[in-house]
């Protein structure tokens, strides 16, 4: 389906990360199969209840995917994030039907393919709703292994096998996505030998349909740069991406990350928390974050100065780039809003996702643009 110049990025299907990719140039759409993550019901903290019931909460999905995606190439999707919140207990629809099968059935029915995600430990409801769905639309499933399943590599063969046979799939229908999940940058080095050391062992290596490796350093919070300061951290999944693909492997992975986000499901009350004001702004090697005061106190104002600090850097890609640099410059001149943290999430996203499907397209000149 794809090769090691695709790119496969883990995308929370919230509003900020859907009209990223929505306004992502169609050239780089062709590049790049989007991991949607469906997000829990949201949360009511005021009230101590969910905002919704699940048939509410998943009626848009065939919709949304239709017009943020608006390509004839797959997407995969991933339904076990429905239940990160573990106070939901609604397993089913009104209609007695599976969310896995209900949300497959919406975006196939938008005209977007859609190959559901499952991994080796979900529950049988789970996976006997990714057999069946399978069955009507005969597009495989994308395999997600974790840690735990990676670090277990006695038992993975034997694992994958009795899922692949309670599915009744063959490994050419089946893409495989290493999942690392959060790495931490002063392990970048035992990382790297990791990941080759599985590559090496894993079971029916030149049989998958696709085999992606993701991960991010991207931090859960970013205490280590103050408020109202700017401040560079590591993007070591993309370095040990470039090294790896120079180690002669049999098989080289496609390129997977968490954009500028961390994999966690965050559920804070948002009324105990000042969320400051600021920009993630991905450029080679690194993660530039230009960080601004909390907006309770200060207001999103504040962003105006904060983008003049964006398109002064030397990683600026220039307004041209996307959708997001667009924005930047916008609110930097003062002919845009100054919106909301959502607007801000939506311009990083976008210049990630740009940037990436950008220099996996160029990589042997990778760090062409946006370099320092």
């Amino acid at each position: 389906m794809f090769d090691h110049n695709h790119y496969v990025p883990i995308l929370k299907w919230k509003r900020g990360e859907r009209t990223a990719l929505e306004h992502l140039n169609q050239t780089y759409k062709d590049n790049m199969t989007p991991l949607i993550e469906i997000q829990p019901v949201p949360f009511d903290h005021e009230n101590g209840d969910f905002r919704k019931s699940i048939d509410d909460h998943l009626k848009d999905v065939g919709t949304q995917v239709k017009t943020v995606w608006n390509h004839a190439k797959p997407i995969f999707v991933d339904l076990e994030t429905l239940y990160d919140n573990e106070d939901f207990e609604d397993d089913i629809l009104q209609s007695g039907q599976h969310p896995v099968e209900y949300v497959i059935d919406e975006i196939e029915s938008n005209g977007v393919p859609a190959i559901p995600v499952t991994g080796l430990i979900r529950s049988q409801p789970f996976h006997t709703a990714i057999k069946s769905i399978c069955s009507k639309y005969n597009r495989g499933i994308c395999l997600r292994l974790e840690i735990a399943d990676l670090s277990d590599i006695f038992n993975l063969k034997k694992n994958i096998d009795n899922l692949s046979n309670f599915l009744h799939l063959d490994k050419s229908m089946v893409d495989v996505i290493l999942d690392y999940k959060q790495i931490i940058p002063e392990q970048e080095k035992q990382q790297l030998s990791n990941v080759t050391l599985t590559l090496v062992q894993l079971p029916y290596l030149m049989e998958w349909r696709t085999i992606t490796l993701a991960s991010t350093a991207f931090p859960k919070n970013l205490n280590k740069i103050p408020t109202g300061t700017s401040g560079t951290l590591p993007r070591s999944e993309w370095i040990i991406y470039q090294s790896l693909r120079n180690y002669g492997l049999a098989r080289i992975p496609t390129f997977g990350d968490y954009t500028i986000t961390h994999p966690d499901f965050v559920n804070i009350d948002p009324r105990l928390i000042n969320v400051a004001a600021g920009i993630k702004y991905t450029s080679g090697n690194n993660f530039h974050i230009f960080r601004g005061t909390g907006t309770r106190n200060k207001g999103f104002g504040q962003m105006i100065q904060i983008c003049i600090n964006v398109i002064n850097h030397v990683s600026y890609c220039g307004n041209t780039f996307s959708y997001g640099d667009q924005n930047i410059w916008n609110c930097a001149h003062q002919t845009t809003t100054t919106g909301t943290i959502e607007k801000w999430v939506t311009a990083g996203v976008n210049h990630h996702l740009t940037l990436v499907s950008h220099d996996l397209s160029n990589l042997h000149g990778a760090s062409i643009v946006g370099s320092l």
